[in-house]
């Protein structure tokens, strides 16, 4: 017996020093792996240890804040705690969630917007909301009739609040101030300034009994189903202020789903519980896009919230858009098909506004008070305001900040100028020349220049140029373009007549020509294998058809290809190296001037091209394509380079070369 309960606190002690000791060795070694919590933290950094932090009592403060942060076990054990208090209390300790009637979860704030509540976080008071909705409808209706001048269309939206079109499901909350309804304020204001816009929160209410299922999934705050007919309903306004026919979207019979993709249960994601919860069933459309000879496929500029992304899932854009960008609130810029993201604050909003055929620009309904993200301020400021009147007017706010705030370090300066620069985003009519209702006369100085550059991106032969030189430069083509219209308008000598190109280039550059009407004859899901497979297939078939005998872009690149390789014989190329150290440039750069310098020269550039160079030639490209999309081949690629001293376009070629003679 003895023996038996030495066993049992044996065990006891072991456990307890298990319970005691596990959570320290998972926190710094992390042996298991747990699922991620999810929502936004900003992580704390592990505290230094220094004397007047110990003394101040910073260090205690931050040690425990880190230690909150990154204890062993934090994930499963928040989850489990969260699982117990919603089964036994239905609630969450996430006060950006709150579960209402019939496990219906919403945003907090929609709530709050739907009791009459003000969000303090950006507002003080109905006033306050009125004064800072008229600023912006002014500017939205001015920037509407400064883009048309330069026809492009602008259309607005406000996104529906789930609220709004639900709010049956939501529990008895104590009512505010119901005094102002932001969204029918809003649409009111820009109706009144004529600006078009669509009111998606009236137009899911007027729709959602016609639909035999849910808009919005109970457990998720944005759009589902309803993202398919928000977009048409965009389509046919965007067809109706540019008046040329759009895609059409052709909804099916809706069919249920069993697998929910993980964002669009975004709020049941924001509980962190330890297993999922119960889902009615849920539906969705299949979409069909239709277009004729007479469809347009233009370009758009989206500016907005995280409901595109719900869009995109639903709806091939790449059909619908010659090319389309995103900008996400005010802080990412996505292009190329959202391939690429660049900060916003490294984005012109003059130049992308006058670069697309179409801006839309929505925003959802608690976030009214958030002043637009202020991209009507951004905007308007970018298209009137030269350069040289912001900095002129932003120092004079900053020191009116400063003088109030009295800073006493550089970086309590520069929050002063932030805070600056933010008051005239948010109000552009700070600007005296932008007060008031009627359009403003001032322009900026640089639309002339971005006029010039959206010239040059429509000729078809100048953007190859630029894209080749972007691409054999290893530069922005963005700034290319910026740069090319400037020595245009001050009569500075070309890039195009600089670029370096080769066939691979150009059977690149109609390789990406041919890839929209591709994807328009494809049903998604698509792969890029298979959209570069038919691209290929659809070059080989034109040059069977030998319509590139006249291409003068097609000759160019067929001189250009013999002039790499007669630059490539040893004795050129060790001409090329002593020039390159001569001027202290890259081995590379000396090549690709001398071989524009030797093509500047040529008379007769037809003479390159023939049957024999276009096959031979559109045989390499095929080689070389598959070579630069293989990290292996690259590697041996750039080692070669660096080793042999030799220019990164004879290393390849004479690689595509040895390939295709010993195939």
């Amino acid at each position: 017996m003895k023996k038996q309960c030495h066993i049992v606190l044996c065990v006891l002690f072991g456990l307890t020093g298990l319970l005691l000791f596990a959570p320290i060795v998972q926190q710094h070694y992390r042996l298991f792996k747990f699922k991620a919590l999810v929502g936004y933290l900003e992580p704390t950094k592990e505290p230094s240890f220094t004397i007047g932090d110990y003394s101040s009592g910073a260090y205690q403060r931050q040690t425990e804040q880190y230690i909150k942060e990154n204890f062993g076990f934090r994930e499963p054990l928040i989850r489990m705690f969260n699982q117990f208090i919603y089964d036994l209390f239905k609630t969450t300790n996430n006060h950006d969630v709150a579960i209402e009637k019939d496990g219906w979860l919403y945003h907090t704030d929609a709530i709050s917007q739907y009791f009459g509540h003000m969000d303090k976080k950006f507002d003080n008071s109905n006033d306050q909301v009125r004064k800072n909705l008229a600023v912006e409808a002014r500017s939205l209706a001015k920037i509407n009739a400064i883009l048309k001048e330069y026809d492009v269309k602008m259309l607005t939206f406000s996104l529906p609040t789930k609220s709004y079109v639900y709010p049956e499901h939501l529990r008895k909350h104590p009512v505010g101030d119901t005094s102002l309804f932001a969204n029918s304020y809003y649409e009111q204001l820009l109706s009144e300034k004529s600006v078009p816009h669509i009111n998606m929160t009236t137009w899911f209410q007027r729709i959602q009994d016609t639909i035999d299922f849910d808009l919005f999934y109970s457990k998720g705050s944005h759009w589902a189903s309803g993202a398919t007919i928000a977009m048409d309903s965009i389509l046919r306004y965007m067809e109706q202020l540019g008046g040329k026919p759009l895609s059409k979207i052709q909804r099916g019979t809706p069919y249920s789903i069993s697998n929910i993709p993980k964002d669009d249960i975004d709020l049941e994601n924001l509980l962190n519980l330890a297993r999922p919860l119960k889902h009615e069933p849920i539906f969705e459309y299949p979409v069909k896009l239709q277009s004729d000879e007479n469809t347009v496929f233009p370009t758009v500029w989206f500016v907005g919230t995280s409901f595109y992304w719900y869009i995109k899932r639903r709806v091939n854009l790449d059909y619908l858009f010659q090319s389309r960008d995103f900008t996400f609130y005010r802080a990412l810029y996505y292009t190329e098909r959202e391939n690429v993201s660049v900060p916003m604050d490294e984005v012109s909003y003059m130049r992308e506004l006058l670069l697309h055929d179409y801006v839309v620009f929505f925003r959802d309904g608690p976030q009214l008070h958030a002043n637009g993200f202020c991209f009507p301020g951004r905007a308007l400021i970018g298209l009137c305001i030269s350069e040289q009147r912001l900095k002129e007017k932003t120092d004079q706010i900053t020191d009116s900040i400063m003088q109030a705030q009295r800073p006493t370090s550089p970086r309590d300066s520069l929050n002063c100028r932030l805070q600056a620069t933010f008051q005239l985003e948010q109000n552009p009519e700070l600007f005296e020349e932008l007060r008031g209702d009627a359009v403003p006369t001032c322009r900026n100085p640089k639309i002339k220049q971005t006029l010039v550059e959206k010239s040059i991106r429509d000729n078809r032969s100048w953007r190859f140029l630029l894209n080749a030189k972007a691409c054999n430069d290893s530069t922005s083509v963005r700034k290319l373009f910026e740069m090319e219209s400037n020595n245009v308008l001050y009569h500075k000598p070309l890039l195009r007549d600089k670029a370096f190109f080769t066939t691979y280039d150009y059977f690149d550059f109609l390789m990406k020509e041919a890839f929209p009407d591709i994807l328009r004859s494809l049903d998604p899901p698509y792969n890029d294998l298979e959209i570069e497979r038919l691209a290929i297939d659809e070059i080989g078939a034109r040059l069977q058809q030998h319509e590139f005998d006249d291409d003068t872009l097609m000759m160019m690149a067929c001189a250009m290809d013999a002039l790499v390789k007669n630059l490539s014989i040893e004795e050129t190329m060790s001409n090329i190296r002593e020039k390159a150290q001569k001027r202290n440039i890259s081995i590379d750069k000396m090549f690709r001037e001398d071989a524009v310098w030797c093509f500047n020269n040529l008379r007769d550039l037809k003479r390159f091209m023939n049957d024999e160079t276009l096959n031979r030639a559109f045989e390499f490209y095929k080689i070389e394509y598959n070579m630069r999309h293989n990290k292996q081949s690259m590697d041996l690629i750039q080692q070669k380079h660096i080793e042999d001293q030799m220019p990164f376009r004879v290393i390849m070629s004479r690689n595509v070369e040895w390939i295709y003679d010993n195939r």
